[in-house]
């Protein structure tokens, strides 16, 4: 199994999640005051939130990609298991400020998107800016669904 299929059944798996707006919200809060000793912690919580895909298949891709983002959260490559989430479509960007906090943008393909602000790390900004765009892309979806 390739990367790019792991990494394609991830992404569509995030892409229909229907979760919770408010979970996804008070989960991306939790994320941006974790200390940058605490990321493991996070790491571990969104990735069971978004643990049930579906079929079989995608179950068994979903596994695969979780294996892989499980292994560079192991390795201490926080930042690059935090960029392995992120939809391959998306827009993403992310910094650190003056004073030691980081910020993070992620704008979901079809423009949902959405930011974080004084997160203690550059990975938990990007989870807390990618779960508030799921969370946003949701609401929209569920809106333009109900007219």
């Amino acid at each position: 199994m390739s990367h790019q299929q792991t990494g394609e059944a991830w992404w569509s798996g995030f892409g229909g999640n229907d979760g919770n707006p408010e979970a996804l919200g008070d989960l991306a809060k939790w994320c941006e005051q974790l200390g940058p000793h605490e990321q493991r912690r996070g790491f571990d919580r969104v990735l069971r939130q978004f643990a049930d895909f579906g079929n079989e298949r995608e179950e068994e891709l979903k596994s695969a990609a979780i294996g892989w983002i499980v292994h560079l959260v192991d390795t201490g490559a926080f930042e690059s298991a935090a960029i392995a989430m992120i939809p391959h479509d998306a827009i993403f960007t992310g910094g650190r400020l003056k004073d030691g906090s980081f910020i993070a943008q992620v704008i979901l393909e079809g423009g949902s998107g959405a930011h974080s602000r004084d997160a203690a790390s550059l990975p938990m900004a990007w989870m807390a800016a990618l779960l508030r765009a799921l969370a946003r892309q949701g609401v929209e979806q569920r809106a333009a669904t109900s007219h």
